[in-house]
């Protein structure tokens, strides 16, 4: 009976510890820092600072968000890139938190915003979710936000200009199990060309087709959606995407395929699963480097 109880006892420890551990990761943002080198990036832009937010899931770092602003703040970037899901797609959830933050940092500086998966969902099942999509875009391009649904704008510091594209990824690129295969054309046809001679950044939710947006042309790809993984394992990295495939090829940090690079942000928020473990919140910030620092090392 004694020894009865010290396993049952042992079994119950595991998850009390993976429950505490989540707890406390959930709760306290992280600060990932990045250098981006290209000699493609104009002069203008040698040192620019970009804060990259994904996955929110309307999740709030203190009353208003006012930790995560803070942050924010403290980092003093030069634009705000957003990668989509900043809310969760269901019937009875709100947009209010994922609004209030991007209307609060439009205020202080220049945000531009793609769809993820959540976002496309509300917008498509408009029979579900009735006119709260467009609400929620119409309200927040009020507040200077900009808002790219497969579209591009550019972004111009003393003449010289680089590109930033967001791609709605159809719902079919976001299935579990296998990867869709895409198209060779499916870029081109959604996003048009590349533009020749100009640093682009993609903001592309799902890092699964990194290949994909290499060859399109991509010099910098910004992604999300896969969490971290959940939980992240020593030389293992994640465990497990949204598409419910175990240790997937794209989970968090930094990649690159010749000339193109990808970040994948950890995420802010978690919904489903709430769990994270070895994986906390990610606040990306993203310094790009120019062929002058380049050629100075």
């Amino acid at each position: 009976m004694r020894l009865f109880t010290k396993i049952f006892g042992s079994a119950l420890l595991i998850p009390t510890s993976v429950l505490g551990i989540s707890r406390y990761e959930n709760k306290n943002l992280k600060v990932e820092n990045y250098r981006i080198k290209s000699a493609r990036l104009p002069d203008m832009f040698d040192d620019f600072k970009i804060v990259f937010l994904s996955d929110l899931h309307a999740v709030s770092f203190g009353e208003g968000n006012h930790k995560l602003i803070e942050q924010i703040d403290r980092i003093h970037p030069d634009m705000i890139l957003v990668g989509g899901d900043m809310i969760v797609g269901k019937k009875d959830q709100t947009t209010e938190v994922a609004y209030e933050l991007l209307h609060h940092l439009a205020m202080g500086y220049p945000v531009v915003c793609a769809n993820g998966n959540h976002e496309y969902r509300m917008k498509l099942y408009r029979e579900l979710y009735g006119t709260r999509y467009d609400c929620y875009v119409s309200d927040l391009r009020a507040s200077g936000v900009t808002y790219l649904e497969n579209n591009s704008i550019k972004i111009i510091k003393n003449g010289e200009s680089i590109t930033v594209t967001g791609l709605e990824l159809a719902r079919k690129y976001y299935q579990r199990g296998a990867k869709t295969p895409m198209q060779p054309a499916y870029l081109n046809k959604v996003l048009g060309s590349k533009i020749k001679n100009q640093f682009q950044i993609l903001l592309a939710h799902n890092p699964l087709y990194f290949p994909e947006y290499a060859k399109w042309g991509a010099d910098l790809v910004l992604s999300g959606h896969n969490h971290g993984g959940l939980i992240r394992l020593p030389f293992l990295g994640g465990l497990v995407s949204p598409q419910m495939t175990f240790f997937p090829q794209y989970d968090a940090g930094y990649y690159c395929i010749g000339d193109s690079q990808m970040i994948i942000s950890r995420g802010l928020g978690t919904h489903t699963f709430p769990i994270r473990v070895w994986n906390r919140p990610e606040l990306s910030v993203i310094h790009l480097q120019g062929e002058k620092k380049e050629k100075a090392e």
